[in-house]
C-alpha cells in the first residue's frame, strides 16, 4: 500500500526570499525599483524548481485511491495556492492518434481524484528534475518557461495496465511582487500558470 506524507507548502530556505531586494540602477543611474539580481534570479530559479516538485507531490497524492478523502482535499487545495488565479492544464492522451484537451486547473484536479472510477489503482510519478529556463524582464516582473516530465499508468481490477504514457510538459512561470497567498504580505514571489502538453510517448511493447 503506498503512503505519503502530506506537507503544508514550507520549503526550506523560502524565508531568504522575503528580505529586502537590493535597488537596481539603470546605465543612467536611474533607479528601478523592479529589477532583480541575477544572482536572486537564480534563487528564484531554485525556487521555481522546488515549487513544481511540490506540485508532483499534490498530483501523486490527489490520485491515489489509497489515500484519505481529507488529505487529497487539502492536496488539491495547496496545489491550487500554487498556481495564478484561472491558470489551465493541458492533459494529453495517445491511442489511435494524440488527443489534448484543456481544463480549468481546478476541474483538472478533480477529474485526477475522480480517476478511481476508471481505473483500480493510479500512479503519477516523475522523472528527471524539472528544467527552468532563464527569466525574461516583463512590465511587471519577469516569466520563464519550467518543463517537467510525467509518467502515468493505470490500471484495471485484474491488475493489468489498463492505460500507460509519458509526457512532457511546458509550465508558465510569473515571478513579480505581489501579495503572497502563503505569507499574507507582499514580497517577490513565484506563481505558477498555464501548463502545456509538449509530447505524448505513447506506452512501448517493450515495457
Amino acid at each position: 500500500m503506498k503512503t505519503y506524507i502530506l506537507l503544508v507548502f514550507s520549503l526550506l530556505g523560502i524565508a531568504m526570499f522575503s528580505h529586502a531586494q537590493p535597488t537596481q540602477v539603470d546605465k543612467n543611474l536611474v533607479v528601478e525599483d523592479d529589477l532583480l539580481t541575477e544572482e536572486k534570479l537564480r534563487d528564484f530559479q531554485t525556487l521555481t524548481q522546488q515549487k513544481v516538485t511540490e506540485f508532483q507531490r499534490y498530483l501523486a497524492i490527489i490520485s491515489d485511491p489509497t489515500q484519505s478523502d481529507e488529505v487529497r482535499e487539502l492536496a488539491i487545495e495547496n496545489a491550487e495556492k500554487l498556481f495564478l488565479p484561472g491558470a489551465a492544464m493541458q492533459v494529453g492522451t495517445v491511442k489511435k492518434q494524440t488527443l489534448i484537451q484543456e481544463y480549468p486547473l481546478s476541474i483538472y484536479l478533480r477529474r485526477l481524484k475522480n480517476l478511481e472510477k476508471k481505473y483500480f489503482d493510479v500512479s503519477i510519478t516523475f522523472y528527471d528534475l524539472a528544467m527552468v529556463g532563464d527569466w525574461e524582464k516583463t512590465q511587471t516582473g519577469y516569466v520563464t518557461t519550467a518543463t517537467y516530465f510525467q509518467h502515468f499508468k493505470g490500471k484495471g481490477k485484474d491488475g493489468k495496465i489498463a492505460y500507460e504514457d509519458k509526457t512532457i510538459k511546458h509550465l508558465d512561470v510569473d515571478l513579480r511582487n505581489r501579495r503572497d497567498p502563503f505569507y499574507e504580505e507582499h514580497r517577490w514571489t513565484v506563481l505558477l500558470g498555464n501548463i502545456r502538453v509538449a509530447e505524448v510517448q505513447p506506452k512501448k511493447s517493450a515495457l
